[in-house]
């Protein structure tokens, strides 16, 4: 809540508009004190061994420019007051987030502008009251286990008629099981026992007919079997894929920010290992589940039918097992959540490592990366031993109780036997449905240990596919298939953390063809202004429009379609040439390829190559060099024929003369384009129409190359100094 308690005793004049505590005092100590928002006042109270005192009561006229400032470890407000910038009150990290918000607002109020402030600050689960990740409904720590279950059974719906055919299949093979111990009966009784009274002959007849019954049921058994593995594998992959196509499609259609502060080999994990334990749940694990049940609820009919005294006996340590399954569950969950975790940080290593094994090879950190795998791996073996561990505790203590029953089973049973109340062959069969009915039981709780890892799994699946992206395609989104590429950027603001500004009230206008180029040092705000107005993410203050339509209400493929990206660090799929230049064009004709490798100046390079355009690349384009598969990538998007064009450093991992190709290759790309480009080599925009010099996020100078070297003491003309500096050292050097 905005409003939290005033400190006791306090009394304000006019609405309270905001109150927030702070956990810090001005000198870092920990401590309360309140920033208090009232009518047209700004106040703040401190608590101290005395009680509360009030440091500031400053009305709104006598300040501006309220800022929050961030500092080691947390941060403080700052307004200008008198002249002079004033630290109203600090803070730690915990509570940035909202007095970067606070501020945010009062700097409106101050100008007199209605700004309400966010229902609510954070995203919490109601139950527990823990921080919910962003774009996402999921608490991993309260999610219902029959809702999780409920959820997988959807997936069996386009195999109704398969799931049926298994479950009926799973139902013959358990009541085929229970004709073996029912022969045991006449076998002993008519004809193995001495005194059974028939013919020898007759017995035989007898014999022959049991074994053939037998024999009979087994192959049954057995074809059932092959038929019912066969099915449960096929329905199983099938669901597997479905799961796994899904989660994939997902991942595409999900922002940036939820890549951002995410391991990649951890979301890896969750498409590839995750969807498998689901397959081992859905299809193995809920049949085997279906037919233990049926053996117990089969067994337990034929027991009581032989002796219901005796029966007793045996469903005796039954409450007791359930009692203690249902005691560990939550505690073999807590570890098997622990066990996955663990599981997607060691993958996340291994993705990490191997994708940048010449960098490790380049600074001899083998011995290093091998320790940290060698870390995160015994991690994960000391979960699954903590997990093993509780596991066996309670298969030990169940088959305790299990041959409790059992020998009680015996004692009794053969008392019977031994006073003519039962006949030996009774009891040969009781004995074997006895031995047959623990060992349901004794599966449903290693079922328990499975089913905690698939759940687990299921619920890690589950997360990512209710996170929606924060980029969201509008109710009723306007197309634009033909853009004339007019851009406008209105106050817009945004950052990465909503309190950490990247970019700060940034307003300009270019106009269809027009080339801007965006200057600055390193941080100050570029690239994060193209990812706006790519849409990758959207702007938290502000506006972006194109051709006078704001961009949120753009249909996101017209954009994407009118926009061509050549980024810095140019990435190309493993494939040919041809098929890399022809991504955003797949059904592009050879021709095609060939002219947008001419105008990119790729096509000589790509014919010395012996297979040409049929040339295999590796991943990330290894085999080619920087400046070549630079000039792919403009290729790439001369062939998708934007709009609106973005060159983002496009030729900064390049020598001088690779640079002139390049530069000759942009010159014709950029022909009757709205052009934004980035570059640290200034000499590269000089044929740029204005230049945005950007400085901490905002708009510090703007004009053509020549206006702005001529303003000596200028944020460009010190931004050319410095490179000119850096090139005659470059110079000397060589």
């Amino acid at each position: 809540m905005w409003q939290e308690p005033l400190p006791e005793g306090v009394r304000v004049e006019g609405d309270l508009r905001l109150c927030l505590e702070s956990d810090a005092h001005p000198g870092g100590d920990f401590g309360k004190e309140w920033l208090v928002v009232a009518g047209q006042e700004v106040r703040v109270f401190s608590q101290n061994g005395a009680g509360v005192e009030e440091r500031y009561r400053l009305p709104f006229d006598q300040i501006s420019d309220p800022k929050a400032e961030p500092l080691i470890g947390g941060g403080a407000l700052e307004v200008t007051h008198d002249g002079q910038r004033l630290e109203l009150i600090a803070y730690t990290n915990a509570r940035a987030a909202r007095f970067a918000t606070a501020a945010a607002h009062l700097e409106k109020w101050l100008k007199g502008e209605e700004a309400p402030l966010p229902e609510e600050e954070a995203r919490r689960c109601p139950r527990c009251g823990l921080p919910l990740e962003a774009g996402t409904q999921v608490c991993p720590a309260c999610l219902p286990r029959h809702r999780t279950a409920a959820r997988l059974t959807g997936y069996l719906r386009p195999y109704v008629r398969q799931a049926v055919l298994l479950a009926a299949l799973a139902f013959a093979n358990t009541a085929l099981g229970l004709i073996p111990p029912w022969l045991q009966k006449p076998l002993v009784d008519k004809v193995l026992s001495p005194g059974a009274g028939a013919a020898v002959p007759g017995r035989l007849r007898l014999l022959a007919l049991l074994v053939l019954a037998l024999l009979g049921a087994r192959i049954l058994m057995a074809a059932i079997s092959m038929a019912q593995g066969w099915l449960a594998a096929w329905l199983g992959n099938h669901i597997t894929h479905d799961i796994r196509c899904q989660l994939y499609r997902h991942l595409q259609y999900l922002s940036l920010s939820f890549f951002d502060k995410r391991q990649m080999g951890s979301v890896i994990s969750r498409v590839n290992q995750d969807t498998g334990q689901l397959q081992q749940l859905l299809v193995w694990g809920s049949q085997d589940l279906a037919t233990n049940l049926l053996l117990l609820v089969g067994i337990g009919a034929m027991l009581f039918l032989m002796n219901w005294k005796l029966a007793l006996f045996v469903l005796a340590p039954a409450p007791v097992i359930f009692f203690f399954s249902s005691r560990f569950w939550k505690r073999i969950r807590y570890f098997m959540h622990r066990f996955f975790h663990n599981w997607g940080r060691l993958n996340s290593i291994l993705s990490e490592t191997l994708t940048g094994l010449r960098v490790v090879k380049a600074f001899a950190q083998e011995p290093r990366v091998v320790t940290r795998f060698q870390e995160r791996s015994r991690e994960l073996a000391v979960t699954g031993i903590e997990a093993e561990r509780v596991w066996v505790m309670l298969f030990s203590g169940m088959s305790l109780f299990i041959m409790l029953g059992t020998l009680l089973v015996w004692y009794v049973g053969g008392r019977d036997v031994l006073f003519g109340r039962m006949s030996l062959g009774t009891l040969i069969a009781f004995l074997t449905y006895v031995g047959m009915f623990y060992s349901p039981l004794q599966f449903l709780s290693m079922l328990l240990n499975w089913a905690s890892r698939s759940l687990t799994a299921a619920e890690r699946v589950f997360e990512v596919l209710d996170s929606q992206p924060d980029v969201q395609e509008a109710e009723n989104p306007t197309p634009m298939p033909n853009l004339s590429g007019r851009v406008e950027f209105k106050d817009v603001s945004f950052g990465y953390d909503r309190h950490r500004p990247v970019v700060k009230q940034i307003t300009f206008e270019a106009a269809p063809g027009e080339m801007l180029g965006l200057v600055g040092h390193s941080g100050a705000g570029k690239t994060t202004s193209i990812n706006l107005l790519c849409r990758f993410y959207d702007a938290q203050e502000g506006e972006i429009l194109i051709d006078g339509v704001p961009i949120r209400q753009i249909r996101l493929e017209d954009l994407r379609h009118q926009i061509g990206l050549v980024p810095q660090d140019t990435f190309l799929f493993s494939g040919t040439l041809a098929e890399n230049i022809a991504y955003a064009k797949p059904d592009a004709t050879k021709e095609e390829v060939i002219r947008a490798a001419k105008v990119a100046n790729a096509h000589d390079f790509i014919r010395s190559r012996p297979e040409g355009y049929e040339t295999l690349v590796g991943e990330g384009g290894q085999g080619l060099s920087a400046g070549e598969r630079q000039r792919i990538a403009i290729a790439r998007a001369v062939l998708h024929n934007p709009r609106i064009l973005i060159l983002d450093e496009a030729t900064s991992h390049v020598d001088v003369e690779t640079e002139k190709q390049i530069q000759t290759a942009i010159e014709r790309l950029v022909a009757g384009r709205t052009t934004f480009a980035i570059a640290h080599r200034l000499s590269t925009l000089k044929n740029a129409n204005r230049l945005l010099v950007l400085k901490n996020g905002e708009i510090a100078e703007m004009g053509t190359h020549d206006e702005l070297l001529a303003q000596e003491g200028g944020e460009f003309h010190r931004l050319v100094a410095t490179y000119q500096e850096i090139s005659k050292v470059q110079a000397v050097e060589r």
